[in-house]
């Protein structure tokens, strides 16, 4: 970051030294910069069409079958949500870049990422000693996320393509008993609702799909035309500041109730809601279970201790359940 923005050796010698000294503090800092990754890494990337980052806490599934060719030959920036439609941002669990100059400079408009980097990093580091010195050691790290700034600035940046798509699924649950239940089954993964019995994992195996189609024509086909909308600055992202907020209010709860379900397309800061559907093939248990690209654990893994005592041995590194509570063999069905 500091060679993208061409600082004297002096002042780039003060931010790796404060950035080496948070990331020591609080590893999870690296995340703040996932957006500059197409800069930092672009000697390692030359010879790639895409880059792209990702979160620690994601079960991969059949991720192949649910990226399609035409998302990466077509927009210059492709995120997977989990349903939450209302809320238009760039998600941390993934989001893919065309790596090209104009693409993997946007971080660049982010103050906090660019002029005034130095600043940042020296109020974090002030902030860390300050509670230190109090003898507090779990206190809030000043921790900017990619899904405010450097997803607003991408969303306005002239000539741009995005698109949001409904692809992951996502354990919100902490302090209540979790609806679902996720069944990895030969790394093909599905979220099943809880209900009275398992559901039937032979039914779930019948209609996995192929490990890989080259031709990547994904599983969802779009119905109509994009309809275009305002976004507004209230209704959703409350993790983040105001000014960074983009809500489409208007499309919560896409998706459920047999409500239409609807993808994001982003050009230029002009925003569109295209409906789609999916393959049948995706569902089975009549509705009961649907496969997915990737899970996001998210509050799930905060309910498991740090002794391991909910992951259990004898599951499978490819074939498991996964439930709120841990990691589990597969039951026998």
């Amino acid at each position: 970051m500091s060679a993208a923005l061409n600082l004297p050796s002096a002042n780039a010698t003060v931010v790796i030294n404060r950035m080496r000294y948070m990331f020591q503090k609080w590893p999870r800092l690296v995340a703040e910069y996932k957006p500059a990754y197409g800069s930092i890494f672009g000697e390692w990337l030359y010879n790639y069409s895409h880059w792209g980052y990702s979160d620690m806490d994601i079960v991969l599934g059949q991720v192949a079958r649910f990226v399609e060719r035409a998302e990466l030959a077509e927009h210059h920036i492709v995120t997977y949500s989990f349903g939450d439609t209302e809320a238009v941002y760039l998600r941390g669990q993934w989001t893919v870049h065309q790596n090209l100059a104009k693409v993997n400079s946007i971080w660049m408009g982010c103050h906090h990422l660019a002029e005034g980097l130095q600043h940042e990093l020296f109020q974090k580091v002030a902030w860390a000693r300050r509670m230190e010195s109090l003898g507090k050691h779990n206190y809030h790290k000043r921790f900017l996320s990619a899904e405010g700034c450097y997803s607003h600035r991408a969303a306005f940046t002239d000539g741009l393509k995005i698109k949001v798509a409904s692809k992951q699924f996502v354990g919100l649950q902490l302090g209540k008993p979790a609806a679902d239940d996720v069944y990895v089954l030969n790394g093909v993964l599905w979220l099943c609702k809880r209900e009275a019995g398992e559901p039937s994992i032979t039914a779930m195996q019948a209609v996995s799909g192929a490990a890989c189609d080259l031709q990547l024509p994904g599983v969802q086909q779009t119905i109509g035309g994009p309809e275009r909308f305002e976004v507004t600055h209230e209704g959703c992202g409350g993790w983040m500041p105001p000014e960074f907020r983009m809500c489409a209010n208007h499309l919560k709860d896409s998706g459920d109730s047999g409500r239409p379900k609807h993808n994001l397309l982003l050009q230029s800061g002009t925003f569109y809601a295209q409906e789609y559907t999916e393959d049948a093939e995706v569902s089975t248990e009549g509705g009961r279970c649907h496969q997915g690209a990737f899970f996001h654990m998210q509050e799930w893994k905060k309910r498991w201790d740090e002794g391991g005592g909910y992951i259990d041995p004898a599951a499978a590194f490819d074939s498991f359940k996964l439930s709120q509570d841990g990691i589990h063999a597969l039951p026998n069905t």
